[in-house]
């Protein structure tokens, strides 16, 4: 049985297939990536980051651009730079044939602005999503992935139809199956059942 973790920020111990999210560059000997500037990491260097995540996307290792977005509890930078940052990523995304992963706290308006503004044609993906079911239900209604960890609203699960849900790891270290586990748990469905739709999401990987 094939458990997919589609966003982790160090390389797991269990067998699992992973994207591990490497920030602006590449590392050597990774199998699956995602490269990107988080919206905590926008500093005075961003352009140069911007850069090296631009040519780190042409590569086949990299299979996500991300994570980006838009935080505004915690990013140094201005709502508006971060826009600026999330646009660049965005038209990342599109130029190499990538979805984009996206870290959003009390950004949702920009995003799902920016959204209806530019009309992609890459998948979208809400990485971490804890939200409630009426958030999630926006983001669906756009058209939107979600993707779940370890800490999860379980009604905003029920609500996510079984063609949009991912499932990750993020910054937990447990084994993947623990998690599988609990979700499997929430939906009523064998372990095996969720692995496989999960599977089949990732299509968009092109793994």
């Amino acid at each position: 049985m094939l458990l997919t973790d589609i966003h982790c920020h160090s390389v797991p111990h269990d067998d699992r297939r992973f994207i591990l999210d490497c920030g602006p560059s590449l590392p050597i000997g990774v199998q699956f990536a995602s490269v990107g500037i988080h919206p905590w990491n926008i500093g005075e260097g961003w352009e140069e980051a911007m850069h090296a995540v631009e040519n780190a996307a042409l590569s086949s290792v990299v299979k996500t651009v991300g994570e980006c977005g838009v935080d505004l509890l915690r990013s140094p930078a201005s709502a508006s730079l971060q826009e600026l940052v999330l646009r660049r990523h965005i038209a990342l995304s599109e130029s190499v044939g990538k979805p984009l992963v996206l870290h959003i706290v009390k950004g949702q308006d920009i995003v799902m602005r920016l959204r209806k503004e530019l009309r992609p044609c890459q998948p979208w993906i809400v990485h971490g999503f804890r939200g409630k079911p009426s958030q999630a239900r926006q983001y669906l209604a756009a058209g939107m992935y979600l993707s779940f960890g370890v800490r999860f609203n379980v009604e905003s699960l029920l609500a996510t139809p079984g063609n949009r849900l991912l499932l990750e790891s993020d910054e937990d270290g447990a084994p993947l199956v623990e998690h599988y586990g609990r979700v499997a748990a929430a939906l009523s469905v064998s372990v095996e059942e969720l692995a496989q739709r999960v599977n089949e999401n990732c299509s968009i990987f092109r793994f």
